[in-house]
């Protein structure tokens, strides 16, 4: 392939869930300005998550312009910006375009009631197999029905339901546009129909003309208006693409768009996801993993887990003041200091299992009641033990999913690796060793605002498709293989991991 010109370039906004990032990337993947700003998750009660849409549209303008500034580029050399964005979460807005409410997130507790009451009126499994979402509170509908029985006044004056990004559209081009990748994460979608799933909202009383209006991933909805212009610095008239949600963007960021591999997120929370040429679900009735709908004629079959790296923050701030004091003094993330201790420790933690379940669990068990557990603890085990304990337990919940996908017919043979967890060599080791699979780490952390601005990159004609994307603009920093000892072994302690779960899960409901 002819060699390109870094130019045009592309503007990818990554609205997520702990904050906002925006990235300026040329044609060949590289990074030439960044920005970002974190998100205030209101916890008024322990059981509610909260985001105000409004700090949510203030640092979005705030990383457009500040990774324009970073990038020192004219503004005439971005050609386009696309956008990327959290799902699950919903808000009320009224007709004078003012919120009525807080952004719920996935992380909100409050529509557990709900979420069980409505899949006793339409069925668990017919809600899962027309929307991909399995009976979970995480989603919109049980948010909604929650909203109507305990905000009834509010509800009546509620003009559009609204996620993140059809808010950000909304208040960029008054409208609010949302892309089927995202909406296919509402559970309000029909995934095999990519339209809003008349029986879900006739179950739930809402009329259609309240959720926002859908577009395709890579449709130009609109051009920067110019008081965007004059707050970002952006050229007035640049083209902005809808693009999709951060998970299917966080696969094609990371290169996981061929058959067989596969892409793993090791953030706060952590996830397992494939593309896919159709939409796939558990056909064992049991809704052990979820589907969405991607981009361009692909779906997103996965399973994302509550913990991952919350528990080694966990232990970081009740048991890690002495690594903190030593990070410190080395001036290092106190997580190298941590992680650098379970590296002395032999695979399977010698003996030490941890079920790292500590808020719960979504997949593969779908269980807001599980708790942690670690087994096996004797007085030859120390705090690197339990370092390392955590870290092997959090890829066996993924590896847990991974079999699972497995036996309803995908191939996975390679792993795409990212997320802030991944910035662990050693965790990256343990995950190729566990999973039995080729680890790949790419260069770009943030995979996601990456993933969307190689959606402009094929609207503009500059790639052809997702796999042409991949090649060009992906690059690969590390790679591990597994080790075949450690991989037998970590089957071994993966299926007393799982027979642990089992046992234990009746006592949940007792504690």
């Amino acid at each position: 392939m002819e060699k390109r010109d870094e130019y045009p370039l592309f503007l990818g906004v990554d609205v997520g869930t702990t904050n906002v990032r925006s990235f300026i990337f040329n044609s060949s993947g590289e990074v030439l300005g960044q920005s970002f700003r974190g998100l205030t998750i209101h916890r008024p009660k322990p059981e509610m998550a909260e985001e105000d849409v409004e700090e949510i549209w203030r640092a979005t303008l705030e990383t457009m312009r500040d990774s324009l500034k970073m990038s020192k580029v004219p503004a005439g050399d971005v050609a386009m910006v696309s956008f990327s964005a959290q799902m699950h979460g919903v808000s009320m807005i009224g007709r004078d375009g003012k919120p009525l409410t807080r952004l719920l997130t996935w992380l909100d507790l409050r529509a557990t009631e709900q979420c069980e009451r409505l899949g006793r009126l339409l069925g668990s499994y017919e809600i899962y197999s027309r929307t991909g979402g399995p009976p979970l509170f995480i989603y919109p509908p049980a948010k909604i029905l929650w909203f109507k029985e305990k905000m009834p006044e509010k509800f009546k004056k509620c003009h559009k339901l609204l996620s993140a990004k059809d808010y950000v559209m909304y208040r960029m081009f008054g409208e609010p546009y949302l892309d089927r990748s995202v909406a296919s994460g509402s559970q309000l979608l029909n995934i095999h129909e990519l339209r809003w799933d008349e029986t879900i909202l006739e179950s739930l009383g809402i009329d259609p003309d309240k959720l926002p209006t859908l577009r395709d991933e890579m449709e130009v909805v609109g051009e920067i208006p110019s008081e965007i212009s004059k707050y970002t610095g952006l050229r007035r008239g640049t083209p902005v693409i809808i693009g999709a949600s951060d998970a299917a963007l966080s696969n094609i960021g990371l290169g996981a768009v061929e058959e067989g591999i596969a892409a793993v997120n090791l953030g706060s929370s952590g996830a397992i996801r494939v593309l896919s040429d159709r939409p796939l679900i558990d056909k064992d009735r049991r809704a052990r993993f979820f589907c969405y709908y991607a981009a361009q004629g692909r779906w997103l079959p996965g399973g994302a887990i509550n913990n991952a790296g919350i528990v080694l923050r966990w232990f970081r701030d009740v048991f890690g003041e002495p690594e903190v004091m030593e990070a410190s003094k080395r001036g290092v993330d106190p997580y190298e200091v941590i992680t650098e201790k379970a590296a002395g420790v032999k695979p399977g933690s010698e003996g030490l299992v941890m079920v790292p379940f500590l808020a719960g669990e979504r997949f593969p068990v779908r269980d807001p009641k599980a708790k942690g557990l670690l087994f096996g603890l004797t007085l030859a085990h120390g705090k690197a033990h339990f370092i390392r304990a955590i870290m092997e337990g959090v890829i066996y919940t993924l590896r847990w999913i991974m079999k699972i996908m497995e036996e309803q017919g995908l191939t996975i043979e390679e792993i795409r690796i990212g997320g802030g967890g991944a910035r662990s060599s050693l965790w990256r080791q343990i995950a190729a060793d566990v999973l039995g699979k080729t680890v790949v780490h790419t260069k770009v952390e943030e995979a996601s605002a990456l993933g969307a601005a190689m959606l402009a990159a094929i609207r503009l004609g500059i790639y052809k498709d997702l796999g042409e994307a991949s090649r060009e603009m992906v690059k690969t920093a590390s790679l591990h293989e597994p080790d075949p000892e450690a991989h037998r072994r970590y089957t071994t302690v993966f299926n007393l991991y799982k027979g642990l779960y089992e046992a234990l899960r009746g006592f949940y409901e007792e504690l």
